[in-house]
């Protein structure tokens, strides 16, 4: 399962929390608000520019320094956005985002412990700071608190059951306290709630699935992650696993797989391949043409079932070999097409 990454800070428009050093003055507020919509747009060098001209109007407004922060994270300076955060805090000991930011940058760098208690103050001073509460669920799970990490979860999806992020999160908890079933049901509610969000949370899904054998929901969970992730290496291979899986798993191969086998005759074998071909089942394909040849080695629709397989497998000599069989044992009346595409296979390889 993936590890967790805290959540996006959100750049502050208003103060939160109350303002205990002296008010700063109309200047300083303007500032910081247009420092607050530069931050919006992505625009970073003129965010801090109008946050350095509200500083020189009220050098202590923790508002600015906060943003002051944000600015440096985005940046990717974590140590001057701790700084700035840390001096915000002092200018204003109630300032909620402003121990929420300071937790996020402690949480991303594993210092679980400091990120705890800055969040914990962050919900002391406003217990309804959505953010600071899952940022405090993810610490918890890094520090393997899971039921602390429930309880905070359940008490968000309490406010507003369909936050995504937070159904993805308890359905991680729920995982780790060997709840499989109620891992998937909450991950399955996750990417319901926010489809076309994250391809790794249709991994994370697929994954427990095929945990859980349930290998068609694997497939269709892994399918979903392909299509918002054509390149996704995780999803591509698992896609696969899960489609074959899913195909001996189905009923009605279960069943013609057992009458072949029963049969058990070169022929039956053949068409088991045969249908395995149409599933895109290359190893059970393989499987059932060399069990067809234990029984009868000039069985030549068998060989050729070979040919093809080591032929778009890019195996050259199994190729030959297969294709060599077929000519020796078929002929061209009961197999024309199949006999001049096997010899133009070996008249190419002779060049």
């Amino acid at each position: 399962m993936p590890s967790f990454r805290s959540a996006l800070a959100i750049p502050l428009i208003l103060a939160s929390g109350c303002i205990t050093t002296p008010p700063p003055n109309d200047r300083a507020l303007y500032n910081n608000e247009m420092c607050a919509q530069e931050l919006g747009k992505g625009d970073l060098k003129q965010a801090e520019i109008f946050c350095d001209l509200g500083l020189e109007f009220a050098p202590q407004y923790a508002d600015l320094w906060v943003n002051k922060g944000l600015i440096a994270m985005y940046a990717g300076d974590k140590a001057k956005a701790k700084d700035h955060l840390i001096k915000a805090i002092r200018f204003n000991q109630e300032h909620a985002s402003g121990y929420m930011n300071l937790g996020k940058l402690y949480l991303d760098e594993g210092a679980y412990g400091k990120a705890h208690d800055s969040f914990q103050r962050a919900l002391k001073v406003n217990p309804d700071y959505i953010e600071a509460r899952w940022n405090l669920g993810l610490t918890y799970i890094n520090l393997d608190k899971l039921d602390k990490a429930e309880k905070e979860f359940l008490t968000i999806l309490a406010v507003n059951p369909n936050v995504a992020e937070v159904r993805h999160g308890l359905g991680i908890v729920r995982y780790r306290q060997e709840r499989k079933e109620e891992a998937a049901d909450e991950m399955a509610k996750a990417v319901q709630l926010a489809p076309n969000l994250n391809a790794e949370w249709y991994n994370d899904l697929g994954a427990i699935y095929m945990e859980l054998s349930r290998f068609q929901e694997a497939r269709d969970a892994f399918g979903s992650c392909v299509a918002l992730n054509d390149k996704h290496p995780q999803c591509l291979n698992n896609l696969s696993i899960s489609q074959r899986k899913a195909s001996l798993k189905d009923a009605g191969m279960k069943e013609f797989r057992d009458t072949q086998k029963a049969q058990n005759d070169p022929a039956a074998l053949f068409e088991l391949g045969r249908q395995y071909k149409e599933k895109g089942l290359v190893s059970e394909e393989t499987r059932a043409y060399k069990d067809c040849l234990k029984l009868d080695a000039r069985y030549a629709a068998c060989h050729y079932g070979l040919f093809q397989v080591y032929s778009n497998g890019q195996q050259r000599q199994g190729a030959e070999v297969a294709c060599k069989n077929f000519l020796k044992y078929g002929s061209v009346e009961e197999f024309p097409s199949e006999m001049e595409t096997c010899e133009k296979f070996l008249g190419a390889q002779s060049y």
